[in-house]
């Protein structure tokens, strides 16, 4: 569940590409791009104050092979800017060597934190080859939600085409071009009662069906984790249906993704 960024700063942006559209997690057409030198940058903001944060993922990037990054959260700006950061992630490669392209030739990275952390600033750090500018679309800082139990078995993975074809009666085409939007439907068959009414369906009611949800479709390390993220919205309001078995919750989501 994405966590709300504002006051966002930077080292360096380029023309035309502020840092402020991290946050713009609805708007995947806006980057922040970073265009030093050296290769290295850094970004920092805030969140609401106590915001809880266990997971980090960096939405639709170009950048090099070798590049790596930094995360520190804090209370304060003086906590991500200097050493005394009640987290600091340390050096983090961007690419692992799982990492297989995505469908537009750009990559997600992904970064679960040990235990959760109450923060109200965040500092990222790029650390790249001289001359190579980093390229961005979204910073996602929030808290996951995992059920205990595996997604049934009749997910659905495919795509929705913004645009539009009509085919008149002499066999012309009037093609409309459009977005094509990956999506993913899949059912969470057997919440228990604690998850539900602890994690799922205070999301559900936060998230509802305008606020973009961030979706890891199975988060471990393998060629495919790319091509399994998902960002964008909830095409209905999830809502919960009674189990088979007694004080369990089975929840339907379908997401219609900009990345």
């Amino acid at each position: 569940m994405p966590a709300e960024l504002s006051n966002i700063t930077a080292s360096q942006q380029g023309a035309g590409a502020p840092a402020s559209n991290v946050a713009r997690l609805d708007s995947t057409g806006l980057i922040w791009r970073c265009e030093t030198a050296t290769g290295d940058g850094w970004v920092r903001g805030q969140m609401p104050a106590g915001t809880l944060i266990d997971f980090f993922a960096m939405i639709a990037c170009i950048t090099s092979p070798t590049a790596a990054y930094r995360l520190r959260l804090g209370n304060s700006e003086a906590e991500v800017t200097g050493g005394s950061a009640p987290y600091d992630s340390g050096v983090q490669p961007f690419f692992t060597t799982a990492t297989s392209i995505q469908y537009d030739g750009r990559f997600h990275s992904y970064l679960e934190l040990p235990q959760t952390f109450a923060a109200t600033w965040f500092q990222m750090d790029w650390i790249g080859p001289d001359n190579i500018w980093f390229e961005v679309t979204s910073l996602v800082l929030g808290r996951k939600f995992e059920p205990s139990r595996f997604y049934d078995k009749d997910f659905e993975r495919g795509f929705e085409d913004l645009g539009s074809l009509d085919i008149n009666r002499f066999g012309v085409a009037d093609v409309v071009p459009g977005k094509r939007l990956r999506t993913l439907n899949f059912t969470l068959g057997w919440l228990n009662e604690d998850e539900y009414e602890t994690r799922f369906a205070p999301m559900a009611g936060y998230i509802g069906t305008t606020r973009v949800i961030y979706c890891c479709f199975d988060p471990a390390l393998s060629p495919y984790r790319q091509n399994r993220t998902y960002l964008g919205w909830l095409r209905n309001p999830p809502f919960a249906r009674g189990g088979v078995k007694p004080r369990t919750f089975s929840m339907e989501f379908q997401i219609r993704s900009l990345i």
